[in-house]
């Protein structure tokens, strides 16, 4: 895939989600914006959308020049795998939760954090340089 054709899809989906936001705004019913709905899952069961925030924004935007442990230099692969067991994890444990239990506002920062190490440090997007180099050699 070109990068072109990535930036097409990703300002699309952008596109869509400020367009859809906007709709969704500007109708008769409150509180029924995408962020809206969003923010309220991630105080619920689904409180798995908070660490993954932070893990895409360490990904993302931050990032280490070199991985925690040399092993996700080689296997590059492990971090991604992991980070679905994580999340898995946490998906089968917010559904046993009870239907009215809201995550405090604390554990919801320290989920945060955690993902944002997360990203940074195990699954860095700065990370790619040196899995390009280590496979070339």
């Amino acid at each position: 895939m070109s990068i072109k054709t990535v930036e097409i899809i990703v300002f699309s989906t952008i596109g869509l989600l400020i367009i859809l936001n906007a709709i969704l705004n500007i109708n008769r019913y409150k509180n029924d914006t995408i962020n809206v709905v969003i923010k309220n899952w991630s105080y619920n069961k689904y409180f798995f959308i908070t660490f993954l925030w932070g893990v895409f924004g360490g990904h993302f935007f931050l990032g280490s020049k070199k991985p925690i442990l040399d092993i996700f230099i080689t296997h590059w692969e492990i971090p991604p795998i992991l980070l679905a067991i994580i999340v898995i994890l946490m998906i089968l444990y917010g559904r046993k939760l009870a239907k009215d239990f809201i995550i405090k506002t604390e554990y919801q920062i320290l989920l945060l954090v955690t993902g944002l190490l997360f990203g940074h440090f195990i699954w860095s997007q700065r990370h790619e340089q040196l899995i390009d180099f280590t496979l070339n050699n």
